[in-house]
Protein backbone atom coordinates (compact mmCIF):
# COMPACT_ATOMS: atom_id res chain seq x y z
CA UNK A 1 0.00 0.00 0.00
CA UNK A 2 3.02 2.12 0.37
CA UNK A 3 3.47 1.98 -3.11
CA UNK A 4 0.10 3.40 -4.37
CA UNK A 5 0.37 6.09 -1.31
CA UNK A 6 3.44 7.33 -2.74
CA UNK A 7 2.25 7.37 -6.32
CA UNK A 8 -0.83 9.41 -5.66
CA UNK A 9 1.41 12.08 -3.16
CA UNK A 10 3.79 12.26 -5.73
CA UNK A 11 1.38 12.85 -8.78
CA UNK A 12 -0.07 16.13 -6.75
CA UNK A 13 3.60 17.30 -6.55
CA UNK A 14 4.66 16.36 -3.24
CA UNK A 15 8.45 15.59 -2.17
CA UNK A 16 7.68 11.92 -1.27
CA UNK A 17 10.02 9.46 0.05
CA UNK A 18 9.21 5.73 0.36
CA UNK A 19 10.37 3.30 2.73
CA UNK A 20 9.96 -0.25 1.30
CA UNK A 21 10.49 -2.93 4.13
CA UNK A 22 11.70 -5.74 1.27
CA UNK A 23 14.83 -5.53 -0.44
CA UNK A 24 12.97 -7.14 -3.57
CA UNK A 25 9.41 -7.88 -4.39
CA UNK A 26 7.47 -10.87 -2.82
CA UNK A 27 7.17 -13.64 -5.97
CA UNK A 28 4.31 -14.49 -3.86
CA UNK A 29 1.16 -13.07 -5.81
CA UNK A 30 -0.78 -12.26 -2.38
CA UNK A 31 -3.77 -10.71 -4.01
CA UNK A 32 -4.78 -10.09 -6.99
CA UNK A 33 -8.67 -8.89 -7.78
CA UNK A 34 -8.58 -5.05 -8.68
CA UNK A 35 -12.05 -3.34 -8.53
CA UNK A 36 -13.38 -1.27 -11.33
CA UNK A 37 -12.81 2.16 -8.85
CA UNK A 38 -8.96 1.19 -8.47
CA UNK A 39 -9.03 0.82 -11.90
CA UNK A 40 -10.61 4.46 -12.32
CA UNK A 41 -7.46 5.69 -9.92
CA UNK A 42 -5.31 3.98 -11.59
CA UNK A 43 -6.32 5.08 -15.08
CA UNK A 44 -5.96 8.72 -13.53
CA UNK A 45 -2.49 7.96 -12.25
CA UNK A 46 -1.68 7.20 -16.01
CA UNK A 47 -0.69 3.59 -15.55
CA UNK A 48 -4.11 1.70 -16.41
CA UNK A 49 -1.94 0.21 -19.89
CA UNK A 50 0.58 -0.91 -18.22
CA UNK A 51 -1.80 -2.57 -15.31
CA UNK A 52 -3.72 -4.73 -18.70
CA UNK A 53 -0.50 -5.53 -20.00
CA UNK A 54 1.13 -7.23 -17.09
CA UNK A 55 -2.68 -9.00 -16.07
CA UNK A 56 -5.38 -11.14 -17.51
CA UNK A 57 -7.66 -9.78 -19.69
CA UNK A 58 -10.14 -12.49 -19.91
CA UNK A 59 -10.46 -13.22 -16.24
CA UNK A 60 -12.75 -16.52 -15.66
CA UNK A 61 -14.21 -17.48 -12.19
CA UNK A 62 -16.07 -20.68 -11.99
CA UNK A 63 -18.12 -22.41 -9.25
CA UNK A 64 -17.22 -26.42 -8.68
CA UNK A 65 -15.98 -28.86 -6.02
CA UNK A 66 -12.57 -29.64 -8.10
CA UNK A 67 -10.81 -28.46 -11.06
CA UNK A 68 -11.52 -31.97 -12.56
CA UNK A 69 -15.51 -31.84 -12.48
CA UNK A 70 -18.17 -29.37 -13.25
CA UNK A 71 -17.78 -26.16 -13.06
CA UNK A 72 -20.18 -23.32 -13.23
CA UNK A 73 -19.65 -19.89 -14.55
CA UNK A 74 -19.33 -17.16 -11.76
CA UNK A 75 -21.70 -14.22 -13.58
CA UNK A 76 -19.62 -11.38 -15.57
CA UNK A 77 -21.32 -8.23 -15.81
CA UNK A 78 -21.84 -7.87 -19.06
CA UNK A 79 -19.73 -4.62 -21.37
CA UNK A 80 -22.68 -2.75 -22.36
CA UNK A 81 -23.82 -2.52 -18.78
CA UNK A 82 -20.00 -1.82 -17.32
CA UNK A 83 -19.76 0.59 -19.54
CA UNK A 84 -22.94 2.86 -18.68
CA UNK A 85 -21.20 2.72 -14.72
CA UNK A 86 -17.69 3.47 -15.41
CA UNK A 87 -14.61 3.87 -18.45
CA UNK A 88 -12.68 0.90 -17.49
CA UNK A 89 -13.59 -2.48 -16.03
CA UNK A 90 -12.66 -4.75 -12.74
CA UNK A 91 -9.54 -6.58 -13.68
CA UNK A 92 -7.06 -9.16 -12.31
CA UNK A 93 -3.58 -8.76 -11.89
CA UNK A 94 -1.33 -9.81 -9.42
CA UNK A 95 -0.02 -8.03 -6.44
CA UNK A 96 3.43 -8.95 -7.08
CA UNK A 97 3.01 -7.66 -10.80
CA UNK A 98 1.34 -4.17 -9.84
CA UNK A 99 3.66 -3.15 -6.94
CA UNK A 100 6.54 -2.24 -9.73
CA UNK A 101 4.39 -0.47 -11.84
CA UNK A 102 3.04 1.35 -8.95
CA UNK A 103 6.96 2.31 -7.69
CA UNK A 104 8.14 3.13 -11.38
CA UNK A 105 4.86 5.46 -11.80
CA UNK A 106 5.34 6.85 -8.41
CA UNK A 107 9.58 7.60 -9.18
CA UNK A 108 8.65 8.78 -13.16
CA UNK A 109 6.59 11.45 -10.60
CA UNK A 110 9.38 12.55 -8.14
CA UNK A 111 9.40 9.75 -5.51
CA UNK A 112 12.14 8.55 -3.99
CA UNK A 113 12.02 4.73 -2.85
CA UNK A 114 14.50 2.92 -0.70
CA UNK A 115 14.38 -0.82 -0.28
CA UNK A 116 14.95 -3.04 2.45
CA UNK A 117 14.88 -0.20 5.08
CA UNK A 118 11.90 0.61 7.60
CA UNK A 119 10.78 3.38 10.15
CA UNK A 120 11.98 2.16 13.25
CA UNK A 121 10.30 5.14 15.54
CA UNK A 122 9.41 8.85 14.94
CA UNK A 123 9.49 11.78 16.63
CA UNK A 124 6.65 14.18 16.77
CA UNK A 125 6.62 18.34 16.88
CA UNK A 126 4.12 20.52 16.16
CA UNK A 127 5.60 20.88 13.00
CA UNK A 128 7.40 18.20 11.84
CA UNK A 129 8.10 14.59 12.50
CA UNK A 130 11.19 12.65 12.14
CA UNK A 131 11.60 8.67 11.25
CA UNK A 132 14.08 6.88 12.93
CA UNK A 133 15.17 4.58 9.94
CA UNK A 134 16.48 1.15 10.04
CA UNK A 135 18.39 -0.09 6.81
CA UNK A 136 18.25 -4.40 7.04
CA UNK A 137 19.10 -5.17 3.63
CA UNK A 138 20.48 -3.83 0.01
CA UNK A 139 19.17 -5.17 -3.12
CA UNK A 140 22.08 -6.01 -5.15
CA UNK A 141 20.98 -3.68 -8.22
CA UNK A 142 21.02 -0.58 -5.04
CA UNK A 143 24.45 1.50 -5.42
CA UNK A 144 25.60 2.13 -1.52
CA UNK A 145 25.29 5.85 -1.64
CA UNK A 146 21.34 5.53 -2.43
CA UNK A 147 20.79 4.00 1.11
CA UNK A 148 18.44 6.01 3.35
CA UNK A 149 20.00 8.81 5.85
CA UNK A 150 19.56 7.50 9.24
CA UNK A 151 16.91 10.29 9.80
CA UNK A 152 14.40 11.54 7.61
CA UNK A 153 12.52 14.83 8.33
CA UNK A 154 9.03 15.21 7.22
CA UNK A 155 6.08 17.58 7.30
CA UNK A 156 3.87 14.25 7.77
CA UNK A 157 4.27 10.37 7.78
CA UNK A 158 2.07 7.83 6.20
CA UNK A 159 2.18 4.36 7.87
CA UNK A 160 1.53 1.39 5.56
CA UNK A 161 3.03 -1.37 7.45
CA UNK A 162 0.73 -3.51 7.20
CA UNK A 163 -1.64 -5.60 9.81
CA UNK A 164 1.07 -5.69 12.47
CA UNK A 165 1.98 -2.10 12.00
CA UNK A 166 4.36 -1.22 14.77
CA UNK A 167 4.04 2.78 14.12
CA UNK A 168 0.44 1.83 14.97
CA UNK A 169 0.88 0.00 18.00
CA UNK A 170 4.02 2.80 18.77
CA UNK A 171 1.40 5.50 18.41
CA UNK A 172 -1.17 3.90 21.10
CA UNK A 173 -3.90 3.52 18.66
CA UNK A 174 -6.16 0.29 19.28
CA UNK A 175 -8.37 -1.69 16.73
CA UNK A 176 -11.98 -2.88 17.26
CA UNK A 177 -13.51 -6.04 15.49
CA UNK A 178 -12.70 -9.56 15.90
CA UNK A 179 -10.61 -12.40 15.67
CA UNK A 180 -11.02 -15.12 12.21
CA UNK A 181 -9.40 -18.12 14.03
CA UNK A 182 -7.07 -20.35 12.47
CA UNK A 183 -4.35 -20.36 9.73
CA UNK A 184 -4.70 -19.38 5.70
CA UNK A 185 -1.90 -21.35 3.26
CA UNK A 186 -1.40 -19.78 0.30
CA UNK A 187 1.16 -22.33 -2.26
CA UNK A 188 2.94 -21.76 -5.67
CA UNK A 189 3.27 -24.78 -7.48
CA UNK A 190 3.99 -26.57 -10.61
CA UNK A 191 1.44 -29.62 -12.05
CA UNK A 192 0.70 -30.49 -15.27
CA UNK A 193 -3.40 -29.61 -15.01
CA UNK A 194 -4.23 -30.22 -18.92
CA UNK A 195 -6.16 -33.70 -18.09
CA UNK A 196 -8.40 -31.51 -15.62
CA UNK A 197 -8.84 -28.95 -17.58
CA UNK A 198 -9.75 -30.60 -20.57
CA UNK A 199 -9.69 -27.50 -23.09
CA UNK A 200 -12.01 -25.26 -20.51
CA UNK A 201 -11.35 -21.55 -19.60
CA UNK A 202 -10.29 -21.25 -15.87
CA UNK A 203 -8.74 -18.54 -14.69
CA UNK A 204 -10.32 -19.10 -11.20
CA UNK A 205 -11.75 -21.63 -9.26
CA UNK A 206 -13.95 -21.26 -6.26
CA UNK A 207 -13.89 -25.02 -4.41
CA UNK A 208 -15.91 -23.76 -1.92
CA UNK A 209 -16.38 -27.24 -0.39
CA UNK A 210 -12.97 -26.90 0.61
CA UNK A 211 -12.69 -23.34 1.44
CA UNK A 212 -10.06 -22.88 -0.93
CA UNK A 213 -9.32 -20.97 -4.51
CA UNK A 214 -7.16 -22.11 -7.47
CA UNK A 215 -5.89 -20.05 -10.24
CA UNK A 216 -4.30 -21.87 -12.67
CA UNK A 217 -1.24 -20.21 -14.30
CA UNK A 218 -1.36 -18.65 -17.82
CA UNK A 219 -0.05 -16.30 -20.02
CA UNK A 220 0.68 -13.58 -16.95
CA UNK A 221 1.35 -16.30 -14.26
CA UNK A 222 4.72 -18.63 -14.03
CA UNK A 223 2.96 -20.99 -11.72
CA UNK A 224 -0.61 -22.42 -10.58
CA UNK A 225 -1.43 -20.68 -7.14
CA UNK A 226 -3.45 -22.50 -4.74
CA UNK A 227 -5.27 -20.25 -1.63
CA UNK A 228 -6.43 -22.35 1.57
CA UNK A 229 -9.10 -19.91 3.81
CA UNK A 230 -7.88 -19.81 7.79
CA UNK A 231 -8.93 -22.76 9.52
CA UNK A 232 -7.56 -24.39 12.61
CA UNK A 233 -5.86 -27.15 12.07
CA UNK A 234 -3.27 -25.53 10.08
CA UNK A 235 -2.54 -22.86 13.38
CA UNK A 236 0.96 -25.19 14.32
CA UNK A 237 2.24 -25.60 10.58
CA UNK A 238 5.83 -25.58 9.85
CA UNK A 239 7.52 -25.42 6.77
CA UNK A 240 7.96 -29.22 6.58
CA UNK A 241 3.61 -29.75 7.36
CA UNK A 242 2.70 -26.93 5.68
CA UNK A 243 4.40 -28.20 2.20
CA UNK A 244 2.60 -31.37 3.34
CA UNK A 245 -0.78 -29.69 3.59
CA UNK A 246 -0.35 -28.00 0.33
CA UNK A 247 -0.18 -30.94 -1.20
CA UNK A 248 -2.79 -32.93 -0.30
CA UNK A 249 -5.09 -29.75 -0.50
CA UNK A 250 -3.79 -29.19 -3.73
CA UNK A 251 -4.98 -32.66 -4.84
CA UNK A 252 -8.12 -32.19 -3.62
CA UNK A 253 -9.02 -29.12 -5.10
CA UNK A 254 -7.66 -30.54 -8.52
CA UNK A 255 -9.64 -33.62 -8.17
CA UNK A 256 -6.22 -36.08 -8.96
CA UNK A 257 -5.09 -37.95 -5.37
CA UNK A 258 -1.75 -39.07 -7.44
CA UNK A 259 -1.32 -35.48 -9.41
CA UNK A 260 2.42 -35.34 -9.16
CA UNK A 261 3.04 -31.68 -7.39
CA UNK A 262 6.53 -29.72 -7.43
CA UNK A 263 5.94 -26.79 -4.97
CA UNK A 264 7.59 -23.68 -5.60
CA UNK A 265 6.72 -21.43 -2.56
CA UNK A 266 4.49 -21.64 0.60
CA UNK A 267 2.85 -19.10 2.66
CA UNK A 268 0.95 -19.43 6.18
CA UNK A 269 -1.44 -16.42 7.34
CA UNK A 270 -3.65 -15.23 9.86
CA UNK A 271 -6.40 -12.56 9.57
CA UNK A 272 -8.74 -10.95 11.39
CA UNK A 273 -12.08 -8.38 11.25
CA UNK A 274 -10.65 -5.01 12.75
CA UNK A 275 -10.60 -1.61 12.16
CA UNK A 276 -8.28 0.98 13.78
CA UNK A 277 -9.58 2.74 16.43
CA UNK A 278 -7.99 6.32 14.84
CA UNK A 279 -6.40 6.59 11.30
CA UNK A 280 -4.48 9.40 12.62
CA UNK A 281 -1.61 10.49 15.48
CA UNK A 282 -0.98 14.21 15.19
CA UNK A 283 1.11 13.61 11.96
CA UNK A 284 0.99 10.45 11.59
CA UNK A 285 -1.85 8.60 9.14
CA UNK A 286 -2.37 4.87 8.78
CA UNK A 287 -3.39 3.32 5.41
CA UNK A 288 -4.39 -0.10 4.23
CA UNK A 289 -3.70 -3.32 6.66
CA UNK A 290 -2.75 -0.77 9.07
CA UNK A 291 -5.48 0.88 9.25
CA UNK A 292 -8.23 -2.47 8.72
CA UNK A 293 -7.66 -5.69 8.39
CA UNK A 294 -10.61 -8.10 6.91
CA UNK A 295 -10.21 -11.54 5.16
CA UNK A 296 -9.39 -11.68 1.39
CA UNK A 297 -12.91 -12.80 0.20
CA UNK A 298 -13.57 -10.59 -2.35
CA UNK A 299 -10.49 -8.50 -2.17
CA UNK A 300 -11.67 -5.78 -0.49
CA UNK A 301 -9.37 -5.13 1.56
CA UNK A 302 -6.54 -4.02 -0.89
CA UNK A 303 -8.62 -2.24 -3.06
CA UNK A 304 -10.29 -0.09 0.48
CA UNK A 305 -6.58 0.75 1.11
CA UNK A 306 -6.03 2.06 -2.18
CA UNK A 307 -8.97 4.21 -1.97
CA UNK A 308 -7.66 5.43 1.94
CA UNK A 309 -4.22 6.35 -0.07
CA UNK A 310 -6.07 8.42 -2.52
CA UNK A 311 -8.36 10.01 -0.24
CA UNK A 312 -5.64 11.00 2.09
CA UNK A 313 -3.07 12.26 -0.36
CA UNK A 314 -5.07 15.22 -2.19
CA UNK A 315 -5.75 16.37 1.34
CA UNK A 316 -1.95 16.27 2.81
CA UNK A 317 -1.28 18.28 -0.68
CA UNK A 318 -3.67 20.58 -0.02
CA UNK A 319 -2.54 21.35 3.45
CA UNK A 320 1.53 21.39 2.45
CA UNK A 321 0.59 23.81 -0.16
CA UNK A 322 -1.19 26.14 2.10
CA UNK A 323 -4.34 25.71 0.39
CA UNK A 324 -6.13 24.53 3.31
CA UNK A 325 -6.09 24.25 7.30
CA UNK A 326 -4.71 21.50 8.96
CA UNK A 327 -8.16 20.44 10.11
CA UNK A 328 -8.99 19.14 6.63
CA UNK A 329 -6.79 16.01 7.45
CA UNK A 330 -9.13 15.00 10.40
CA UNK A 331 -11.60 14.51 7.37
CA UNK A 332 -9.70 11.20 6.08
CA UNK A 333 -10.59 9.51 9.59
CA UNK A 334 -13.88 10.90 9.11
CA UNK A 335 -14.59 9.96 5.42
CA UNK A 336 -12.46 6.93 5.66
CA UNK A 337 -13.01 4.92 8.77
CA UNK A 338 -16.57 4.01 8.36
CA UNK A 339 -16.23 2.69 4.95
CA UNK A 340 -13.56 0.18 6.29
CA UNK A 341 -16.21 -0.57 9.21
CA UNK A 342 -19.07 -1.19 6.60
CA UNK A 343 -16.58 -3.37 4.25
CA UNK A 344 -15.27 -4.97 7.20
CA UNK A 345 -18.87 -5.78 8.20
CA UNK A 346 -19.99 -7.06 4.39
CA UNK A 347 -17.07 -9.17 4.22
CA UNK A 348 -17.73 -11.09 7.79
CA UNK A 349 -21.34 -11.81 6.42
CA UNK A 350 -20.92 -13.31 3.39
CA UNK A 351 -19.32 -15.91 5.46
CA UNK A 352 -15.86 -17.09 5.04
CA UNK A 353 -14.24 -20.48 4.88
CA UNK A 354 -15.19 -24.32 3.46
CA UNK A 355 -19.30 -24.61 2.59
CA UNK A 356 -20.92 -26.64 0.72
CA UNK A 357 -21.22 -25.10 -3.28
CA UNK A 358 -24.57 -24.65 -2.98
CA UNK A 359 -24.69 -22.54 0.04
CA UNK A 360 -21.66 -20.17 -0.58
CA UNK A 361 -22.41 -16.58 -0.84
CA UNK A 362 -20.57 -15.77 -3.86
CA UNK A 363 -21.70 -12.63 -5.74
CA UNK A 364 -21.69 -11.77 -8.87
CA UNK A 365 -19.00 -9.24 -9.80
CA UNK A 366 -21.88 -6.96 -10.45
CA UNK A 367 -22.46 -6.76 -7.60
CA UNK A 368 -18.48 -6.18 -6.44
CA UNK A 369 -18.68 -2.98 -9.06
CA UNK A 370 -21.49 -1.35 -7.41
CA UNK A 371 -19.87 -2.01 -4.12
CA UNK A 372 -16.37 -0.37 -4.86
CA UNK A 373 -18.22 2.86 -7.10
CA UNK A 374 -21.04 3.20 -3.61
CA UNK A 375 -18.56 4.55 -1.12
CA UNK A 376 -20.69 7.29 0.43
CA UNK A 377 -19.05 10.26 2.70
CA UNK A 378 -20.73 12.42 5.20
CA UNK A 379 -21.52 15.84 4.08
CA UNK A 380 -21.84 18.82 6.39
CA UNK A 381 -25.32 18.71 8.17
CA UNK A 382 -25.66 14.65 7.44
CA UNK A 383 -26.54 12.52 10.70
CA UNK A 384 -22.73 10.91 11.52
CA UNK A 385 -24.69 6.90 11.43
CA UNK A 386 -25.34 7.49 8.02
CA UNK A 387 -25.11 4.19 6.06
CA UNK A 388 -21.75 4.75 4.20
CA UNK A 389 -23.01 3.22 0.47
CA UNK A 390 -25.40 4.40 -1.88
CA UNK A 391 -26.44 1.95 -5.37
CA UNK A 392 -24.35 4.01 -7.99
CA UNK A 393 -26.35 2.99 -10.74
CA UNK A 394 -29.54 4.89 -9.49
CA UNK A 395 -27.99 7.76 -7.57
CA UNK A 396 -27.54 11.48 -9.64
CA UNK A 397 -24.36 13.36 -8.43
CA UNK A 398 -24.55 13.89 -4.75
CA UNK A 399 -22.36 15.72 -2.65
CA UNK A 400 -20.28 12.91 -0.56
CA UNK A 401 -20.60 10.44 -3.68
CA UNK A 402 -18.07 9.63 -6.13
CA UNK A 403 -18.53 11.99 -9.97
CA UNK A 404 -20.85 9.54 -11.95
CA UNK A 405 -19.85 8.30 -15.06
CA UNK A 406 -21.26 8.74 -18.43
CA UNK A 407 -19.62 8.29 -22.00
CA UNK A 408 -18.98 11.39 -23.78
CA UNK A 409 -17.45 11.32 -27.26
CA UNK A 410 -13.66 11.41 -28.44
CA UNK A 411 -11.59 12.37 -27.89
CA UNK A 412 -12.53 11.95 -23.54
CA UNK A 413 -14.55 8.91 -23.58
CA UNK A 414 -15.89 9.69 -20.00
CA UNK A 415 -16.80 12.48 -17.74
CA UNK A 416 -14.05 11.27 -15.39
CA UNK A 417 -11.37 11.87 -17.98
CA UNK A 418 -12.77 15.72 -17.61
CA UNK A 419 -11.50 15.79 -13.87
CA UNK A 420 -8.19 17.92 -13.08
CA UNK A 421 -6.83 14.76 -10.71
CA UNK A 422 -4.47 17.89 -8.98
CA UNK A 423 -7.42 20.06 -8.51
CA UNK A 424 -10.98 20.81 -8.48
CA UNK A 425 -12.94 20.10 -11.21
CA UNK A 426 -16.43 22.25 -12.10
CA UNK A 427 -19.04 20.74 -14.71
CA UNK A 428 -21.67 22.41 -16.14
CA UNK A 429 -23.15 22.64 -19.49
CA UNK A 430 -23.08 25.31 -22.54
CA UNK A 431 -26.89 26.28 -21.68
CA UNK A 432 -26.00 27.20 -17.78
CA UNK A 433 -25.92 30.81 -16.37
CA UNK A 434 -22.23 29.13 -15.45
CA UNK A 435 -20.71 28.77 -18.87
CA UNK A 436 -20.20 32.54 -20.00
CA UNK A 437 -18.98 33.19 -16.53
CA UNK A 438 -16.40 30.26 -16.28
CA UNK A 439 -15.27 31.05 -19.66
CA UNK A 440 -14.00 34.27 -19.47
CA UNK A 441 -13.01 34.17 -15.86
CA UNK A 442 -10.72 32.01 -13.98
CA UNK A 443 -11.13 30.37 -10.62
CA UNK A 444 -8.35 29.47 -8.29
CA UNK A 445 -7.59 25.76 -8.10
CA UNK A 446 -10.69 24.77 -10.40
CA UNK A 447 -10.54 23.16 -13.70
CA UNK A 448 -13.79 24.50 -15.46
CA UNK A 449 -15.36 22.06 -18.29
CA UNK A 450 -18.49 23.04 -20.20
CA UNK A 451 -19.83 20.23 -21.49
CA UNK A 452 -21.70 21.09 -24.86
CA UNK A 453 -24.84 18.74 -25.72
CA UNK A 454 -22.80 17.47 -28.80
CA UNK A 455 -19.52 16.52 -26.96
CA UNK A 456 -22.26 13.32 -25.07
CA UNK A 457 -22.72 9.77 -25.94
CA UNK A 458 -24.80 8.94 -23.66
CA UNK A 459 -27.25 11.87 -23.93
CA UNK A 460 -30.09 9.86 -21.51
CA UNK A 461 -27.50 9.63 -18.61
CA UNK A 462 -26.20 12.74 -19.01
CA UNK A 463 -29.87 14.63 -18.16
CA UNK A 464 -30.52 11.87 -15.66
CA UNK A 465 -27.04 11.81 -13.49
CA UNK A 466 -25.89 15.15 -14.43
CA UNK A 467 -29.62 17.02 -14.82
CA UNK A 468 -28.84 20.17 -12.56
CA UNK A 469 -25.90 21.26 -15.00
CA UNK A 470 -28.56 22.81 -17.58
CA UNK A 471 -29.07 25.49 -14.82
CA UNK A 472 -26.28 25.11 -12.41
CA UNK A 473 -23.09 23.01 -12.08
CA UNK A 474 -20.97 20.56 -9.86
CA UNK A 475 -17.72 20.85 -8.65
CA UNK A 476 -16.13 17.73 -8.15
CA UNK A 477 -12.80 17.14 -5.22
CA UNK A 478 -9.51 15.78 -6.52
CA UNK A 479 -10.63 12.12 -5.71
CA UNK A 480 -13.65 12.47 -7.93
CA UNK A 481 -15.91 13.18 -5.13
CA UNK A 482 -18.54 15.57 -5.28
CA UNK A 483 -18.01 18.28 -3.18
CA UNK A 484 -20.90 20.48 -4.00
CA UNK A 485 -24.12 20.71 -6.78
CA UNK A 486 -26.43 23.73 -7.57
CA UNK A 487 -29.32 23.91 -9.64
CA UNK A 488 -28.84 27.76 -10.36
CA UNK A 489 -26.01 29.75 -11.35
CA UNK A 490 -25.65 33.19 -8.81
CA UNK A 491 -25.60 36.67 -9.72
CA UNK A 492 -21.34 36.18 -9.17
CA UNK A 493 -21.01 32.54 -10.42
CA UNK A 494 -16.83 32.86 -10.36
CA UNK A 495 -17.31 33.87 -5.98
CA UNK A 496 -19.94 30.91 -5.94
CA UNK A 497 -17.61 28.46 -7.03
CA UNK A 498 -14.27 30.13 -4.99
CA UNK A 499 -16.63 29.58 -2.09
CA UNK A 500 -17.83 26.27 -2.55
CA UNK A 501 -14.15 24.96 -3.03
CA UNK A 502 -12.88 27.19 -0.04
CA UNK A 503 -15.99 24.90 2.01
CA UNK A 504 -14.58 21.92 0.67
CA UNK A 505 -10.99 22.85 2.06
CA UNK A 506 -12.61 23.28 5.62
CA UNK A 507 -15.55 21.07 6.48
CA UNK A 508 -15.12 22.63 10.01
CA UNK A 509 -18.68 21.19 10.41
CA UNK A 510 -18.36 17.71 9.79
CA UNK A 511 -19.99 15.18 12.09
CA UNK A 512 -17.43 13.24 14.33
CA UNK A 513 -17.59 9.60 13.60
CA UNK A 514 -19.13 6.69 14.89
CA UNK A 515 -18.01 3.05 15.46
CA UNK A 516 -20.53 0.51 13.49
CA UNK A 517 -19.96 -2.76 15.43
CA UNK A 518 -17.99 -5.51 13.89
CA UNK A 519 -17.74 -7.49 16.84
CA UNK A 520 -20.52 -9.93 15.48
CA UNK A 521 -22.26 -9.80 18.41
Amino acid sequence: MGSAAAMFLAQHGLSVCLLERRPTASPHPRARGISVRTMELYRAAGIEPDIRLAGEDDFQFVLGDTLTGPHQPVPRIDAETMSRLSPTTPYSCDQNKVEPILRRRAEELGATIYFGSAATAIEQTDDDVTVLVETRSTPHDQQPQSAPPRRIWARYLVAADGANSKLRSKAGIGRHGRDVPGVGLSALFEADLDDALRGRHVSGLIAANHGAVLFPKGTVREHHWLGLTPRPEQENLDDDTASTAAISAIRSVVGDPTLAVHLCSVLTWKTGAYVADRYRDRRMFLVGDAAHIMPPYGGFGGNTGIADAHNLAWKLAAVCTGEAPDALLDTYERERLPIAEFTVDRVMNRGFGPRSAESTPVPPQQTAAHISLGDRYPTQGTEPTHRPYSDPTVSAVTPGMRAPHVRLREPAVSTLDLLDPRGFTFLTSDESGFAAALQSQTVRGVRACVVRQTDVLDVAAWEKLYANTATGGVLIRPDGIVGWCTDDAPPEPGAAVAAARARCLTYDDFPASRHIDIDGE
